[in-house]
């Protein structure tokens, strides 16, 4: 009885995978969901898939120090979330599951805009999992690790909405204990939320336990170092120094924290914001300061003053109207006084105007050469093949540069094209959409060819159907129309219409652009690569068909795979090329399956 028993127990924790290439079947249960596992039997690699309960697991989204992010379906509601399953070690007794649950419970009842909602959780695979609303627009950590410092109003925006979520939060008792920036998510280029709610409760308790301080030592509050009581002040300091962070690129201790008590001490001596960063308003300098307090009775004692400071320095930041003008009083005759008075009655809005239109051509003026500096910088990025991190780069950008083209719709573009490469179509016509939605306002006299080109460009994409190649014979594309080319190679591709993207390909690669456009030819290489793989795929797809026995299958099945080996680009090329070695595994199985039964004795 007690063998049957345990012969469940082990059956129910089987996970049987079927491999592709020769058809054994194999254990993955011991896997990390979603890791390359190698087939004991041909050495063919293939995913761990993993569900559970009813959330099939996508991709990975991120790992943390408290577990690992999935991107998922819930097949029960069919849509996407994000499932966060936690580490063995933090769910593993039987008090921190029930902590978790309570805590996932409590975290579940905060619904506020700037908060990332949790959706439910439970259990299985031996393994405590939280479903969240799935927010994949980065984090603040990716920002600030793209751009080291970010602008100040931005960060002001941030650092309130996510003050509101933790006012939320904290209005439910919920107390997050781990602010940092890679807990704040974007859903857009201007909603953050604050993700992660109460679960890092236990994991500090049960490292309490251990003797150990749960946290990131940058952002952690000193309390925590210290063994006292915390409450929300410590997610008020957690939040001051994230924010600190990202207006001054610097953490706001600076030293070695190789202990506790080095630690502690660097605590209690915080950098000077305005040291580091003397542009940063004395507003905003003096509330991110405060926030950082080592004591917490002088930090804000409540959110609604925390929110109500950051609010005016928000205010005080943005309001670009205000002028302080001072006078030296002189003795003049009343008479003479009474005409200055009346002129100066008279010059001062006018003053006040062009003081404004000073100010704001300038201010204008730097947010464009800022704008410009992170398009050059997010270019070189897409060039290193950072395709996914180019793709979100671009579309911040342009979300930015609504009111300066071309460099909106240079944006755009190479969003489309980084999504293309990232195989990601849904963004590519999205930002095409929006160039054709844009339209050829906005642009200098000097631009009208170009701005027309964008238009051209987006609709002949967003066309049904396939691009032919002759659409790219025009007279100039060896200027700025080559980079046209480039993205209706890709779409043919997608489209397995491989003759036409080839000849485009070879018009790109062919072009020579010059002058300011120079830097289109960069990404010859880019296209060469895809070219090789189209000229590779449609040699194979040209080859006669083997022989249909054993060992003729077996044959090409090599070659397939060899052939996959030399594919430079990610495309629908791998993707076909994988069916079409799963379908010859699978002949060639039911090939040599007779064979060996005819040498049974």
């Amino acid at each position: 009885m007690l063998q049957s028993v345990q012969m469940a127990i082990e059956e129910s924790l089987s996970i049987i995978q079927t491999c592709p290439a020769c058809g054994t079947g194999m254990n993955t249960a011991d896997a990390e969901p979603l890791a390359r596992v190698a087939c004991p039997k041909c050495g063919e690699k293939m995913r761990a898939e993993r569900t559970f309960d009813h959330f099939v697991l996508l991709e990975t989204v991120g790992v943390g120090g408290m577990g690992t992010v999935y991107k998922a379906r819930d097949t029960l509601l069919d849509r996407l979330v994000a499932l966060k399953l936690l580490r063995k070690n933090l769910a593993g007794e039987n008090d921190h599951a029930s902590g978790l649950q309570q805590e996932a419970r409590a975290a579940a009842s905060v619904n506020h805009p700037n908060v990332v909602q949790v959706f439910s959780s439970g259990t299985d695979h031996g393994q405590f999992y939280v479903v969240m609303e799935l927010v994949d627009h980065g984090s603040l950590d990716d920002l600030i690790e793209q751009r080291k410092r970010l602008p100040e109003e931005q960060v002001l925006q941030s650092g309130i909405q996510v003050a509101k979520g933790l006012r939320a939060a904290y209005r439910k008792r919920v107390i997050h204990r781990d602010v940092k920036p890679a807990n704040i998510l974007f859903v857009d280029e201007q909603t953050a939320k604050i993700g992660d709610f109460g679960l890092a409760g236990v994991a500090v308790r049960a490292a309490e336990t251990r003797g150990v301080i749960w946290g990131t030592p940058y952002y952690v509050a000193p309390e925590r170092l210290n063994n006292e009581p915390e409450d929300f002040r410590s997610d008020i300091y957690s939040l001051g120094a994230t924010l600190f962070h990202a207006i001054t690129g610097k953490t706001p201790i600076e030293g070695d924290a190789n202990s506790t008590i080095d630690l502690r001490e660097l605590k209690k001596k915080p950098l000077d914001l305005r040291t580091i960063a003397p542009d940063v308003s004395v507003t905003t300098a003096d509330v991110f300061q405060r926030m950082i307090a080592p004591i917490p009775w002088k930090r804000f004692g409540s959110y609604d003053e925390l929110i109500t400071q950051l609010e005016d320095a928000y205010r005080a930041l943005t309001d670009r109207d205000s002028v302080e003008l001072s006078a030296r009083p002189r003795r003049l005759p009343r008479k003479f006084l009474i005409i200055l008075a009346l002129l100066i009655t008279m010059m001062i809005p006018a003053s006040f105007w062009f003081v404004r239109k000073a100010r704001e051509h300038a201010a204008a003026e730097a947010r464009s050469a800022e704008l410009n500096r992170q398009y050059d910088e997010t270019r070189r990025q897409f060039i290193a093949g950072k395709h996914n991190v180019a793709r979100t780069s671009f579309a911040r950008i342009a979300a930015d540069a609504k009111d300066q083209q071309p460099l909106y719709d240079w944006a755009r573009m190479h969003e489309a094209l980084a999504a293309l490469v990232a195989r990601d179509m849904s963004q590519t016509r999205q930002a095409l959409r929006a160039i054709e939605n844009a339209g050829q306002t906005g642009f200098a006299k000097k631009d009208v060819d170009l701005s027309k080109f964008f238009v051209a460009t987006a609709r002949t994409f967003l066309a049904t159907g396939i691009v032919p190649a002759d659409v790219g014979d025009r007279e100039n594309a060896s200027n700025f129309e080559a980079f046209a080319l480039l993205l209706f190679a890709l779409e043919d591709i997608d489209q397995l219409d491989l003759g036409d993207a080839t000849s485009l390909l070879e018009q790109f690669i062919r072009a020579q652009p010059t002058g300011k456009f120079a830097w289109v030819a960069e990404y010859k290489r880019l296209a060469q690569k895809y070219h090789d793989d189209c000229r590779l795929f449609t040699a194979w797809k040209n080859q006669p068909p083997s022989a249909g026995t054993s060992a003729g299958l077996l044959t090409r099945l090599t070659k397939l795979r060899d052939l996959k080996g030399k594919l430079k680009t990610d495309s629908v090329l791998s993707d076909e090329l994988t069916r079409e070695e799963e379908a010859l595994a699978i002949r060639a199985t039911q090939q040599e399956t007779p064979i060996r039964r005819k040498k049974r004795p």
